[in-house]
C-alpha cells in the first residue's frame, strides 16, 4: 500500500492488476467495515491537475464528478489504484478524475482548491503527509465538498480522523512480520549473526503502523530487540532504501543473514537488492514485502534473486473502487461515511504468483 503505499524504476508501468476476488466478497467486505470526512493515499497516473481516465471536464449537470488526489502516479500501485477508481465511477454514473500529486504538498494544496473550483462533489486524497490534514479538512468543510482519505489517513485541526478508505496498517504489519518469522525459523540461522532491517518512514502513520506491527510480531516470536535496526526513508521508493542500506550492512559486518521488511515491497526489494550488491547471498537473505506490486517483477522469469520470499498483496483497483463507491453512497444515496473500510490482503508467494495476480505473465 500504500501500500500502499509504497517504489523506484523496477515498480514502474505494470500491467493493470485483474480482479482477485468474487463480487461477492467484495461486497461482503464494503459491508463489514466501517468510514466520516474521508482520505486517500499516495499516487497517480497524470501529472498536475491532468485528468485520469479521460474525464473531459469536471462540472456535470447530469452526473457528480469526484477528485482522486494521489500521491505518486509514477508507482505502479497508484496507476492501478486510479484505474479502479474511474471504473468504479464509470459503473455507477458519476466522473472521476485522477491528479498526480507527486509528493508535493503544494500540489496537493492546490489540486484541491483547483477541484472545489470546479465544482467536484466529492475529494477522495492520498496525503503525501499527515500534517497536511488540517489545510486540507479546513479547505474541503469551507467549501462544504466531503473528504475522505485513501491508503494514509490524516486528521483536521481538531484532531478527528477523517473516514478511511485501505488497509489496517497495523494488522498487515503483523502478517508481514509472521511471513518473515516463519521463514526465518524455517531456516534455522543463528540468532547471534541474524539482523532484521526495518524500512520505515517516521512522517506516514500508516508506513509507521505497518512497521510497528512487523517490530511487535517479529519480538514476540523471539527475536531479539537489540538486532532490529531501523533504516527511516522519506518516499517509500526502492531508490532511496537502496542507497541507505550499503551504509548499514558495512558498519554490521557481524550480520552474516538478514531479514529485511518495511511499509512497502519497494523499500523491501531495495533493501535486499543492496545487500545482495554488498555481497550477502540471497540465501542469506529473508525479504518480505507489502502490497504485492513488484512480486511479478521480482519474481520474473531470469530475474536475480535477492532473497524476496513473499509479500501481502492488496488488490489495488478494488481499493480504488472502493473509496468511489463510498464516497458515492455517501453524495448521492446520503449514507454516512462509515469510520473504516479495510481492505483484506492476500498472502502472495512465487509458488501462487500466476494464481493471485492474474495480469502477471
Amino acid at each position: 500500500m500504500q501500500n500502499q503505499s509504497m517504489t523506484g524504476p523496477q515498480g514502474r508501468d505494470h500491467p493493470r492488476r485483474s480482479l482477485i476476488v468474487t463480487v461477492a466478497s467484495v461486497v461482503s467486505v464494503l459491508a463489514a467495515v466501517t468510514v466520516p470526512v474521508v482520505a486517500l493515499a499516495n499516487g497517480s497516473r497524470t501529472s498536475g491537475s491532468a485528468s485520469h481516465g479521460g474525464t473531459a471536464g469536471i462540472a456535470s449537470s447530469s452526473k457528480p464528478t469526484f477528485a482522486v488526489l494521489q500521491t505518486d502516479g509514477s508507482i505502479s500501485y497508484f496507476v492501478d489504484q486510479g484505474d479502479g477508481a474511474v471504473a468504479e465511477g464509470k459503473k455507477l454514473g458519476a466522473n472521476v478524475k485522477v491528479y498526480n500529486e507527486n509528493n508535493s504538498a503544494s500540489t496537493t494544496i492546490s489540486d484541491i482548491q483547483q477541484a472545489i473550483a470546479n465544482g467536484v462533489k466529492g475529494l477522495i486524497v492520498v496525503a503525501p503527509t499527515e500534517q497536511l490534514g488540517p489545510r486540507m479538512v479546513k479547505l474541503a468543510n469551507a467549501a462544504k465538498v466531503p473528504i475522505i482519505a485513501l491508503d494514509n489517513g490524516f486528521a483536521g485541526a481538531n484532531g478527528k480522523q477523517v473516514p478511511y478508505v485501505g488497509i489496517s496498517g497495523a494488522q498487515f504489519g503483523h502478517n508481514s512480520g509472521a511471513l518473515m518469522m516463519r521463514v526465518y525459523k524455517n531456516s534455522k540461522w543463528p540468532a547471534a549473526s541474524t539482523y532484521m532491517l526495518l524500512v520505515t518512514n517516521p512522517s506516514l502513520q500508516t508506513i509507521q503502523q505497518r512497521t510497528n506491527g512487523e517490530r511487535a510480531t517479529a519480538i514476540k516470536e523471539g527475536f531479539p530487540k537489540g538486532h532490529i535496526i531501523n533504516e527511516p526513508t522519506s518516499d517509500n521508493v526502492t531508490q532511496q532504501a537502496y542507497s541507505a542500506t550499503g551504509p548499514i550492512k558495512v558498519s554490521h559486518p557481524q550480520a552474516s543473514y538478514w531479514l529485511v521488511t518495511g511499509g512497502n515491497d519497494d523499500v523491501a526489494f531495495g533493501a535486499a537488492k543492496a545487500l545482495v550488491a554488498g555481497g550477502v547471498p540471497a540465501s542469506h537473505i529473508d525479504a518480505v514485502g507489502l502490497g504485492g506490486d513488484l512480486a511479478c517483477t521480482i519474481w520474473a522469469k531470469g530475474a536475480a534473486s535477492v532473497g524476496f520470499r513473499a509479500s501481502n498483496y492488496i488488490y489495488p483497483n478494488g481499493v480504488g473502487a472502493a473509496a468511489v463507491n463510498e464516497m458515492y453512497q455517501h453524495v448521492v444515496k446520503h449514507k454516512p461515511f462509515k469510520a473504516n473500510v479495510d481492505v483484506a490482503p492476500v498472502v502472495l508467494t512465487q509458488k501462487n504468483l500466476h494464481k493471485v495476480d492474474k495480469s502477471c505473465k
